[in-house]
């Protein structure tokens, strides 16, 4: 049973009114304010967004907490958009987003403005620039957050890692996080509702998380793996492995798609 269209408009208006003063507070506060501050702003702010969209974030593990230790990179499987604010509603991190979230309306100037380092997939030599973007950002003690897979999924299972990506924080002898997140329905069950895949738009994917009454994420915080001394593919295949044997936990085969990360070594 979806929500009402009463309120679907509810959370809409709610919805508008926080994107609102989310502009309103990096424009006229976040200049001022140390990175202290500016990390608990943007996780108070990622708790509100998920909880105006009925979405409840549960965290397992050796989570981070709001401010996480620097020179870490968190590798995540990639379900959709909101996969960034579920992940900052528990512990705030740079994330590392493909090119065409910077053009988005309002989302894609927030996501700049607090951080995003962003990627042009389809393009090999960006690697380089990428990952100096990523270097740079480790050395100043941030915490990176990469989506490997490069692409989103249904949420059922973990495709092939791309490898690229992991290379800075070989580089740093950074630690690397691995977290498996994982989709639930009001009665429990997996579900694709969060998903942004195929040629869905931004709009149809908040339609869609506007029509579910209630959804649950978990975020399991995974084993830490240490980087030195790691061949960036075996670290790919090492977290890969990780996430999706939580991922898939409870999945019937139907439902599980062949991924080999062993030669995933791509944008």
């Amino acid at each position: 049973m979806k929500t009402s269209r009463i309120a679907r408009a509810w959370r809409l208006s709610r919805l508008v009114l926080h994107l609102c003063l989310g502009i309103l507070e990096v424009a006229l506060f976040f200049p001022r304010r140390d990175t202290a501050a500016r990390t608990y702003a943007i996780q108070r702010w990622a708790i509100k967004l998920c909880r105006i969209l009925a979405i409840r974030v549960n965290a397992s593990g050796d989570h981070l907490g709001p401010i996480p230790p620097p020179n870490t990179v968190l590798v995540a499987n990639h379900v959709s958009w909101l996969d960034i604010f579920v992940m900052n509603a528990v512990t705030v991190s740079r994330f590392v987003a493909k090119a065409e979230v910077r053009s988005w309306p309002v989302i894609g100037w927030l996501c700049v403005q607090t951080g995003t380092l962003f990627v042009t997939r389809e393009k090999r030599h960006d690697t380089k620039r990428i990952n100096q973007q990523i270097s740079g950002a480790l050395s100043e003690g941030d915490c990176i957050a990469v989506f490997p897979e490069g692409s989103t999924t249904a949420g059922f299972d973990v495709i092939a890692f791309n490898a690229s990506l992991l290379q800075p924080a070989i580089d740093a002898g950074a630690t690397l996080q691995p977290v498996a997140l994982r989709y639930f329905d009001r009665r429990g069950e997996r579900t694709d509702a969060a998903a942004y895949i195929g040629e869905m738009s931004l709009a149809d994917s908040m339609r869609r998380l506007l029509a579910e009454p209630a959804i649950t994420v978990q975020l399991d915080f995974l084993d830490p793996i240490p980087c030195t001394g790691m061949h960036r593919r075996d670290l790919a295949q090492a977290a890969h492995r990780s996430i999706a044997a939580i991922v898939r936990i409870g999945m019937p085969t139907a439902h599980i798609e062949p991924a080999d990360a062993e030669n995933a070594d791509i944008l």
